[in-house]
């Protein structure tokens, strides 16, 4: 039968302080010979976290304050009150740091565009614009407005781009977006690209009245030249 063998731990081993205990006496150590610096690095990390505590605070009262203004603008434009409206959105600009403030921009375009007023509507969708994350129904919405306000003020070549960006984001508006392009290069006298943007249009809406439009062209297309004289 075998036998389990034991190793004795000599008294050497026995006096010898374990990890535990040479840890926690070179933390002590340490402590004491840096004392000031590791009070330094508690009062700031102290500070940072109130810093970002406050900094929450401040913007939750600014969304708070924000959101007030917004619903009163946001009622005068929806009844057409398109003046009242610009000033009460300027209220809300005043909130800088609430997420309104983008918004603001969206609205006061649209209630140039709705009193005539082109050139302000194309500022202030570009500042809605940049205002807006990529990629985001926001971002499209904007450029959409953008692209009504300068295709509105016959600049044909910002509606343009307007619109191809604004198609390239998939959302509710993507279609509108293709349309408008298509509108515009065919107003610029670029059929061929009109063309191709309205056989785009049909193919993701079959049975549009859209086909109309590629039909027309077409046969334009294909009619010959007249003769010189």
């Amino acid at each position: 039968m075998a036998t389990t063998q034991t190793r004795r731990i000599t008294r050497k081993e026995i006096r010898q302080p374990d990890w535990f205990q040479v840890t926690t006496d070179q933390a002590l150590e340490y402590f004491q010979s840096h004392k000031n610096l590791v009070f330094a690095f508690i009062g700031a990390l102290v500070l940072i976290g109130c810093a970002l505590i406050g900094w929450q605070l401040f913007k939750e009262r600014q969304n708070a304050a924000a959101a007030a203004e917004f619903t009163n603008a946001t009622a005068l434009y929806q009844s057409e009150k398109y003046r009242e409206a610009l000033t009460a959105l300027e209220k809300v600009q005043q909130y800088r740091w609430s997420r309104y403030a983008g918004l603001a921009h969206l609205y006061q375009a649209n209630s140039h565009i709705a009193l005539g007023e082109l050139d302000k509507a194309m500022n202030a969708g570009q500042r809605a614009v940049t205002a807006s994350r990529p990629d985001t129904l926001y971002r499209q919405l904007a450029l959409m407005t953008l692209a009504s306000a300068a295709e509105q003020k016959n600049d044909c070549g910002k509606a343009i781009e307007s619109y191809n960006e604004a198609h390239k984001i998939a959302g509710a508006r993507q279609g509108e977006a293709l349309l408008g392009k298509a509108r515009c290069l065919e107003k610029s006298g670029d059929v061929a690209g009109a063309l191709t943007a309205y056989k785009d249009y049909v193919k993701d809406q079959p049975g549009s009245v859209v086909s109309g439009k590629v039909a027309e062209l077409e046969s334009a297309k294909a009619a010959p030249a007249p003769a010189a004289k």
